[in-house]
């Protein structure tokens, strides 16, 4: 027993011995600042791995966002194109198709989507010529004065606009959009988009009808594209022409002869004039208007004008018409 309880205690002994001797070449290492380095290894690795494999899952994460977002956005982007009008989106086309050689077909696909586009403005009431018609059509709601139609010497196409008709090689069209024709929910100026869209659309070239501007006025006015010239009646010309006349509203004052002038100057040959008619033209600027025309050589001013049937017709515009060549047209704004 004595020499088991001797053995156990020298193991005890040289076991602590042991131990003792570990944490002297521990506390070795940390006094020469080598443990310190092994440890900060250790830790930096640690941490290394463990923002890898964050990077890894917030990657994975962000693809999986991303990807659901550009999900959302392509259903978005589908969804609005789907509402779109299909003659809009055909109309928006034309540029890109039309070219100065392009084929018969192509033209008479543009063309039509123009004309669809100008029928989507209001339903089917079309007053005047349009390329394939040689006489007008009756509705209600429409008083001409004087002759009703250009001359047929064959010196250019034979054009309709709002119940009158003029021929020429040259077209203007001069538009009220000023605030009152935005009676009866904006009736008065849809008539006047649809009827200008269809007539641009019957311009052509092969016929006579070279070229073409649309001005549009309240108290201040505005030209399609902001030319101050003509522009040539092509296939992407009268589409553009289309979502100008489209993209307008009725607001402001009116303010119509800055708009005649700038019309004159431009030297077509006809003169469209759509107004409400607020008050009557001064004399002066009937004399004006007159020498303005004659100046640059315009061959007529035909004036359409709108409002009830229980108002009086402006006598001024009756005389703007007769005195340059053109016919004056009543539109009463309760048939539209």
């Amino acid at each position: 027993m004595k020499t088991r309880a001797s053995y156990d205690k020298r193991v005890s002994d040289s076991s602590f011995q042991g131990t003792g001797r570990v944490f002297s070449t521990v506390r070795a290492w940390f006094a020469s600042g080598l443990g310190s380095i092994v440890i900060h290894i250790v830790v930096l690795a640690a941490l290394f791995f463990l923002m890898q494999r964050h990077t890894r899952l917030g990657a994975a994460k962000s693809d999986r966002q991303t990807d659901e977002i550009g999900l959302v956005a392509l259903e978005s982007r589908d969804s609005m194109e789907s509402e779109l009008p299909e003659a809009l989106s055909e109309l928006n086309n034309a540029e890109a198709n039309s070219s100065s050689d392009s084929s018969a077909s192509e033209q008479v696909d543009i063309n039509a989507s123009v004309h669809e586009f100008a029928e989507s403005l209001l339903p089917n009431a079309e007053i005047g010529l349009n390329s394939s018609s040689t006489t007008y059509g009756s509705t209600e709601g429409v008083t001409v004065y004087g002759e009703r139609g250009g001359s047929s010497s064959g010196d250019g196409q034979r054009v309709g606009f709002g119940g009158a008709s003029g021929t020429g090689r040259r077209f203007v069209y001069v538009l009220d959009h000023s605030d009152s024709m935005g009676w009866k929910g904006g009736a008065p100026f849809r008539t006047a988009q649809r009827e200008a869209i269809a007539s641009v659309e019957s311009l052509e070239p092969k016929n006579g009808a070279q070229k073409f501007q649309l001005i549009v006025y309240n108290q201040d006015y505005l030209s399609f594209n902001g030319g101050s010239a003509l522009v040539d009646a092509s296939l992407a010309n009268k589409a553009q022409a289309a979502r100008f006349l489209a993209s307008l509203t009725p607001s402001g004052g009116t303010s119509p002869e800055p708009a005649l002038e700038k019309a004159l100057q431009m030297k077509p040959d006809v003169i469209f004039f759509l107004t409400d008619a607020d008050e009557e033209l001064s004399e002066q600027t009937l004399a004006n208007i007159q020498k303005l025309r004659r100046l640059y050589k315009v061959k007529q001013i035909s004036v359409i004008e709108y409002g009830r049937s229980s108002d009086k017709a402006k006598k001024t515009y009756k005389r703007l018409a007769g005195e340059n060549g053109g016919v004056y047209v009543f539109r009463d704004i309760d048939q539209m």
